[in-house]
């Protein structure tokens, strides 16, 4: 007998388990699906693990979901164990007019209530920030930037959501889906399924699943970016985040201490033809070397122990796509690029709202969200243990910093 359910949720991503998790605990029953081995196997493997205050976003849902989220992550971050560091982040003005665009920075933020921000003199820059490269002519300090463990969110979120009665299946690709009268049928490579709703959260192949249910109003381009990891023997040169000043093509590349302290620079931004994870480019890696030598001196002095690249979801338009086909009862999240960790909850509550519309059905089943904190214990091989079930480890961060010996290249 095919298994029925209120809500699957297509894509086991950083998104696709913040919506598990929201509609779980919201009272729907719900299947995750997966196409991977393991959760966060894709794009959500290769972000840089930083929760922005969505002081550069664009006006739009973007923005909306990234402040839905900060109101809510760190008591949830806290509430499930997940390391959070509160670094700030400063960002650094090498040029006059790069200077010149800070007061339109701040206004904009400010217009936005996104977070507060100082503008530092050269010399207050300095001693805020005493191994960046001389030559800087002053910063912002932007207090609300925060970095979290990118990979062990969101696998707690769905393990949250399995505890209070999700099903999550991984191996399960989408073949087809079809609309009866009352509910779609999802075939996958592990059964056919049910449901009276269906969110598709596919990341790079969000197009093609919106393909299958019959149309997509949208074309996924995907982006290229790579980062260098060095040793947590680096962890003293940043006392925060650096940022470069943002041009109106890219965010530009960032120096930065992730969660467990090693040191990352990146990412950089290609347009590519391949969904999949990219390899490594050893030419982008010595740029990567050249600009990290700009920005703190003293870095590349410093081991690499990894190398690795993502590939963010990114289409032709700025801002997400979120949108519900009422009457089908289909509802797509699309074009989640590099914000997808930061606006995760907001994004799941939006999606939350436009399901209950769609069902036009709040659930009463006793589902409250209360969240129990889950027992977690890291192995020497490169997975964790979740509440007795076992993950393994797909984010290059949260694997060089967990693990006691080096992580090698990985995509």
């Amino acid at each position: 007998m095919e298994e029925t359910y209120d809500v699957i949720i297509i894509g086991g991503g950083v998104v696709g388990c913040a919506c598990v998790f929201e509609l779980t605990s919201r009272g729907f029953s719900c299947l995750l699906l997966e196409k991977n081995e393991h959760l966060a196997a894709e794009a959500s493997s290769g972000n840089s693990g930083m929760l922005h205050t969505g002081f550069d976003a664009t006006e739009g849902l973007e923005l909306d979901c990234i402040q839905r989220c900060q109101a809510r992550v760190f008591p949830l971050l806290d509430k499930l164990g997940v390391p959070v560091n509160h670094i700030g982040a400063t960002m650094v003005a090498w040029d006059e007019q790069q200077l010149e665009r800070f007061p339109q920075i701040v206004a904009n933020s400010n217009a936005a209530k996104c977070t507060t921000m100082h503008e530092l003199s050269c010399s207050e820059l300095y001693k805020r920030e005493p191994n960046i490269t001389c030559g800087a002519l002053g910063g912002l300090w932007i207090p609300g930037e925060a970095v979290t463990d990118p990979w062990l969110f969101p696998v707690l979120l769905a393990n949250d959501a399995r505890k209070k009665g999700a099903r999550i299946l991984l191996r399960s690709r989408v073949c087809s889906v079809v609309r009866n009268t009352e509910m779609w049928i999802v075939e996958t490579t592990r059964g056919t399924f049910n449901s009276k709703c269906v969110v598709n959260c596919a990341g790079l192949y969000g197009d093609i699943v919106n393909i299958l249910a019959g149309k997509s109003e949208f074309r996924i381009l995907p982006r290229k970016g790579q980062y260098t990891v060095y040793s947590k023997s680096a962890q003293n040169l940043l006392n925060s985040s650096i940022l470069p000043v943002p041009s109106d093509v890219t965010k530009g590349v960032i120096v930065f201490r992730s969660v467990y302290d090693n040191v990352i620079v990146g990412p950089t931004a290609e347009n590519v033809d391949s969904r999949r994870q990219a390899p490594v480019d050893e030419s982008i890696r010595l740029r990567l070397t050249e600009i990290a030598a700009k920005v703190v001196r003293e870095l590349p002095s410093h081991p690499v122990v990894s190398l690795y690249t993502g590939v963010r979801p990114a289409t032709d338009v700025k801002d997400y796509i979120i949108s519900a086909e009422t009457d089908r009862k289909w509802i797509t999240v699309g074009g989640i690029r590099s914000t997808g960790l930061s606006g995760s909850l907001g994004i799941a509550e939006k999606v939350h709202s436009l399901v209950k519309t769609s069902l036009n059905i709040e659930p009463d089943r006793g589902q409250s969200l209360f969240i129990s904190k889950p027992d977690v214990s890291f192995t020497r091989h490169g997975s964790a243990i979740v509440d007795g079930v076992e993950h393994f480890i797909t984010h290059p961060l949260t694997f060089a910093g967990r693990t006691e010996y080096v992580a090698n290249s990985r995509m």
